[in-house]
């Protein structure tokens, strides 16, 4: 019977192919209704061999040719009969090489690749993520971040593409996943893609988008699928792939950056990365460094990059890839062998203007002029109409581009709404609620060891909500307070939780508050319980976070200043000194400075050398470890090891397939052989440890015993009360670092500070990285080593440093600056107050025989 079948069918699909090939030479042919595939490739050329631009716009209708038999096919069999509709599919398939050729259409060998190349080409695909990732994590969570857009893209047609993987245990039933722009939502699809990435497309509404700024608003909502506990909301997360997610335009749209306000619509790449690519010619010249290193800081400024990284070439490299703007700078002789198209008008005129790069959606910022003063002015205009310097004048930082609303900053004696923050009134009907924004505060933060800020609450909860379950904060990915909930059922109305201030930093904070919520209904877990959507929990937007006043004064030296982008001595200008003037050393010191004038929101002051003075007040080295001048290392008070393991130890991130070994704790390896090891009994290496605690003496015991009590409950040590000056030892960074950051003060009132890593190109690769803004805000202490593999540094605390006066003289600052040093200094403060409780008694007693009687 098999056989039978087979040959039928064999029969049936010659017959069909016959009756094609016979029915060709009539598919051009206006009667012809049996080819329709053929007889659509012949109308559809014509109105390409009208458009002026023939090779792009005939490319891509020569590709929408032969999609047209895989199209159009379907509505054939309706217009013919049955066994013509049985015949078309597999008639089509084997004869659609070579139907082109019988048609007569001048179309090549292979259509489809030449029409996909055209098509990608043509189409504008802009990466939105702000970042390589981004995780959704818990029930609830929520990112918001701005995407600028150039008036052809916002008035062309466009979607926008999603790509996103979950948790298995997310329920796709109870989850969603939703996007949305200036405040309408585009996107909402269930959260079900656990095996791998899934990909949607979703048409985004005409007018929607806007030329500028434009908010995109990304929500997660997810349910966990059995369990009901709060331990299980930590096993939900949603990541987000960049290389998925980004704004897909109309083909035939375009990407024209017409001036400088454009810039930032340059965008970003897969990395959630915005590259300034400079072209500059003999750059080991001086009177170029210093103009190439001011011009990368307006750029990154005028753009507001998120994460500007700066690439220094000496030829053009060609078309610019996604996220990237090349930037030719130099006097206009120079750059007409090498950058093509810089206009006559460079060589009369100071020039600064935008130009389209021929057969790419990049551009090209043509800084020049004829001579160097005319090239400062160019220079200049790229800093005009700036946007951080009013940013900063009235308290606020410009993170728009990763974290939406921008971030205010905390002087003191401050009230901040979260409606103002970006936490919006929000009833919850899970386990664990989780909002989050930010706080800035000033350089000279100093309020480490005392104060605290409190928080009113404003929220209400269900009698579903057993007592026990509790509200906490966490600063900066630290527990700080925690409030307990002790009743079933109520509405809190400035309730005042305090909030130390220890936990903040200068800088960027991040304030994070839970709400871990209890019920008998999660208790007993019945199927179905996690989809339960009564509210049992409601955040109100009236929440206030309060912040006092607190004391502000510099200190010397901390890195932390190095991250606000600014320099110790505001006064005199920090000369940055670059190991060596070649296109590397220049693209670490640009990403560096870029950075931090991205942070300060204006450019840094500083002057550039070529190598660093005994006179120089404050100095920014940068270069490769090899690189470094002898004596530096000892200046910013790092070991000398660093030169021999460096070199002779290779950076962990080269090895991606072995895992790497934290430096940061080590035990001693035992002297005994690994089979004695293996077999010594659990009495054996009980014993052996009972003998070495026998060994400490009962005083000694006792003494441990009480160091412990004293900073479990004190937070007591006894470093903090010794009289000794703390000095700072030589730091020697992990083995596995990448890259370090040092500084150390120098006898005067400047500071030295050192950036430097393996080698020049991983100087350049690391400096990349560090000025991630979620590794930037990190920067603190008196040296940072940064992770090869994970987004994260290990911070060296300041031990001694001097004081520098930043604010007018007052006696309330100077008294919560002195309430600080004694709250970290325990014993002076102790000391002190027993010098003065004598004084007070002798002063008293003198007082008393003089003026009072005996009785």
């Amino acid at each position: 019977m098999r056989r039978v079948l087979i040959s039928s069918l064999l029969a049936i699909q010659a017959l069909g192919a016959q009756s094609a090939v016979a029915q060709t030479p009539f598919s051009m042919s206006p009667g012809a209704q049996s080819a329709p595939p053929a007889a659509q490739p012949a109308p559809r050329q014509e109105p390409a061999q009208q458009t002026p631009p023939a090779t792009p716009f005939e490319m891509r209708q020569q590709g929408a040719a032969p999609a047209g038999p895989s199209t159009t096919p379907p509505p054939a069999p309706s217009q013919s009969a049955p066994p013509s509709g049985g015949t078309a599919p597999f008639n089509i398939a084997p004869q659609r090489p070579a139907a082109p050729t019988q048609a007569g259409t001048p179309v090549p060998s292979k259509p489809t690749a030449g029409a996909t190349a055209a098509r990608s080409a043509a189409r504008i695909e802009r990466p939105v993520l702000p970042f390589e990732a981004i995780r959704l994590e818990g029930e609830t969570d929520a990112r918001s971040w701005t995407v600028h857009l150039t008036q052809d893209e916002a008035s062309s047609g466009a979607s926008i593409a999603l790509g996103y993987k979950n948790a298995v245990v997310v329920m796709p039933e109870g989850s969603r996943l939703r996007i949305a722009i200036n405040g309408e939502s585009v996107v909402d699809t269930p959260i079900a893609s656990p095996n791998d990435i899934k990909r949607l497309t979703a048409s985004i509404r005409p007018g929607l988008l806007r030329a500028g700024q434009n908010i995109i608003r990304m929500e997660a909502f997810q349910r966990h699928r059995t369990d009901c506990t709060i331990d299980a909301t930590y096993e939900l997360w949603t990541d987000v792939d960049s290389a998925s997610t980004k704004l897909v335009f109309a083909e035939g749209a375009t990407k024209t950056l017409h001036g400088l306000d454009d810039l930032p619509a340059v965008g970003v790449d897969n990395a959630g990365v915005t590259t300034i690519r400079v072209v500059a010619p003999k750059i080991y010249r001086p009177e170029i460094r210093d103009r190439l290193l001011r011009l990368v800081q307006l750029v990154a400024l005028r753009g507001r990059y998120a994460h500007p990284v700066i690439q220094v070439v000496e030829a053009d490299p060609g078309p610019s890839p996604v996220g990237t703007i090349k930037v030719a700078m130099g006097l206009a002789s120079e750059l007409r062998g090498l950058v093509p198209g810089v206009p006559d008008a460079a060589s009369i005129q100071p020039l600064t203007m935008m130009m389209q790069e021929p057969g790419s959606a990049g551009s090209t910022l043509v800084v020049s002029g004829p001579a160097w003063q005319d090239l400062d002015t160019a220079i200049g205009i790229v800093g005009t109409r700036g946007l951080g310097v009013s940013q900063t004048e009235r308290g606020m930082i410009d993170t728009a581009s990763w974290q939406w609303p921008e971030v205010p900053t905390a002087f003191g004696a401050q009230n901040f709404r979260f409606a103002d923050l970006g936490v919006p009134t929000q009833e919850f009907s899970g386990r664990r609620l989780k909002v989050g924004f930010s706080i800035n505060l000033p350089p000279d933060f100093y309020a480490t060891e005392y104060g605290e800020t409190v928080l009113h609450l404003d929220a209400a909860y269900t009698s579903a909500v057993r007592p026990g379950s509790h509200v906490n904060v966490f600063v900066n990915g630290m527990i700080s307070t925690q409030m307990m909930i002790t009743s079933q059922g109520d509405i809190v109305r400035r309730h005042n939780i305090r909030v130390p201030l220890k936990n903040f930093r200068s800088g960027l904070n991040h304030v994070t508050i839970e709400a871990a919520l209890l019920t008998d209904a999660d208790e007993r877990c019945t199927p179905g319980e996690t989809l339960s959507e009564t509210s049992r929990f409601v955040l109100f937007d009236t929440t206030t976070l309060e912040f006092p006043t607190y004391g502000r004064i510099g200190r010397l030296p901390d890195l932390a200043v190095l991250s606000s982008g600014r320099f110790p001595d505001e006064d005199l200008p920090t000369t940055v000194v670059l190991a060596r003037p070649d296109p590397l050393n220049y693209s670490a010191a640009g990403t560096l400075l870029a950075r931090m004038a991205r942070s300060a929101g204006a450019p840094v002051r500083a002057q550039f050398a070529n190598a660093a003075s005994a006179d120089d007040e404050s100095v920014l080295f940068i270069g490769a470890v090899d690189q470094i001048p002898a004596g530096l290392l000892n200046r910013v008070k790092v070991s000398e090891h660093l030169r021999m393991i460096w070199p002779s130890t290779p950076s962990a991130g080269n090895r991606p397939g072995q895992p790497a070994a934290s430096t940061d704790f080590s035990i001693p390896a035992p002297q005994a052989s690994p089979d004695r090891m293996a077999a010594a009994s659990t009495d054996e290496v009980r014993k052996r440890w009972s003998e070495t605690f026998q060994r400490r003496g009962v005083l000694q015991q006792t003494i441990g015993t009480v160091q412990d009590w004293m900073e479990r409950t004190f937070s007591l040590s006894i470093n903090s009360l010794s009289l000794n000056e703390r000095t700072d030892a030589p730091y020697e960074p992990p083995q596995r670092a990448s890259l370090l950051l040092a500084q150390s003060r120098t006898e005067s009132s400047g500071v030295w500070t050192l950036v430097t890593a393996r080698t020049d190109k991983a100087l350049a690769d690391e400096t990349a990285r560090l000025a991630n803004p979620m590794i930037w805000s990190q920067i603190a202490g008196r040296a940072v080593a940064l992770d090869p593999r994970e987004m994260k540094l290990q911070v060296e605390p300041i031990k001694e440093y001097r004081f520098v006066q930043t604010q007018p003289p007052s006696l309330t600052n100077l008294r919560l600056v002195a309430a600080n040093w004694m709250s970290a200094n325990i014993l002076p403060y102790a000391l002190l107050m027993l010098a003065c409780c004598t004084f007070l008694g002798i002063a008293t007693s003198l007082l008393l025989n003089r003026l009072g009687r005996r009785s």
